[in-house]
C-alpha cells in the first residue's frame, strides 16, 4: 500500500472523528486527531491563567509539548508535557474557550507543523476544518464531511452519554450553531470546503454507512 494523505473536513458535530478514526482502523491507516491537539493547547493555556481572543500564545508555545500515543484499536491518548489529557481535553470549559487559541496563527502554525510531521512516515487519516486546504493541500483525497444541525447536535450529546456525561441538547444545539458562525468567519484557518473535496452529507446516514462509503473512496487513492 502506497504512503497516503486523507483529509477530512467538516463542521463541528458532523463525525469527522469517529468516522476517520474507525476508517483508519479498518483500512490500515494512521489516525490523526487534529481537534485533540488544539484542545491540548487550549487546555494547556487554561492552565496557566484566563484565556480569551486578547491573550498573546506566541511565547508559551516554546513550553507546550504534546504527544500522541497510537493504539492498536485505532485510538489515541494525548499527552502535554507528559500528562495524559486525553479526557480532560473534552470537557465543556476546553470547548468554550478553544476558538480563541485555535483563532491564533502562531498557534495554528505551531499545530499544523505537528500534523505534517505525524503525516511524513506513515499513510494517514486526519480530520479538522482546514486539513484539505490548508494543512494538506496536497492531499490524495479530500472529503468534506456535512449533517444537519439537529443530527450533529443529536451526535455530540451521544459522545457526551458515552463518556457518563449529561448534557442539554438544545444548548447543544446553540453551541453548534454559533462555532459553524464562528469557524466560517476566522481570519486563519476557516472551514471553507476545498474546491476538489468530496462532498459527503450524512444526514440521512447511519455510520456504517458512512464508513463505508469513506472507505470506498480511499480504496480508489490506495
Amino acid at each position: 500500500m502506497k504512503r497516503v494523505k486523507i483529509a477530512i473536513d467538516g463542521p463541528a458535530g458532523s463525525g469527522k472523528s469517529s468516522v476517520a478514526r474507525e476508517v483508519a482502523l479498518d483500512i490500515g491507516l494512521q489516525y490523526i486527531d487534529s481537534g485533540a491537539l488544539y484542545r491540548s493547547v487550549t487546555w494547556f493555556f487554561l492552565q496557566k491563567g484566563p484565556v480569551d481572543a486578547g491573550t498573546d500564545f506566541t511565547a508559551g508555545l516554546s513550553e507546550c509539548s504534546i504527544r500522541q500515543e497510537f493504539l492498536a484499536d485505532g485510538t489515541c491518548r494525548t499527552f502535554v508535557n507528559g500528562a495524559d489529557v486525553s479526557r480532560s481535553i473534552r470537557s465543556e470549559e476546553i470547548a468554550r474557550h478553544i476558538g480563541a487559541v485555535s483563532d491564533s496563527v502562531p498557534v495554528r502554525n505551531f499545530v499544523n507543523s505537528l500534523l505534517r510531521d505525524f503525516s511524513r512516515e506513515h499513510s494517514v487519516i486526519m480530520d479538522g476544518r482546514d486539513i484539505g486546504t490548508v494543512v494538506f493541500p496536497d492531499a490524495d483525497l479530500k472529503i468534506y464531511l456535512d449533517a444537519s444541525v439537529e443530527v450533529r447536535a443529536s451526535r455530540r450529546v451521544n459522545e457526551y452519554k458515552e463518556m457518563g456525561k449529561n448534557v442539554d441538547e438544545n444548548l447543544i444545539k446553540k453551541q453548534i450553531i454559533l462555532r459553524d458562525e464562528q469557524d466560517k468567519s476566522r481570519p486563519f484557518g476557516a472551514l471553507v470546503k476545498a474546491e476538489d473535496a468530496l462532498y459527503l452529507d450524512t444526514t440521512g446516514m447511519n455510520k456504517k454507512e458512512v464508513v463505508g462509503r469513506i472507505k470506498d473512496l480511499v480504496s480508489r487513492v490506495l
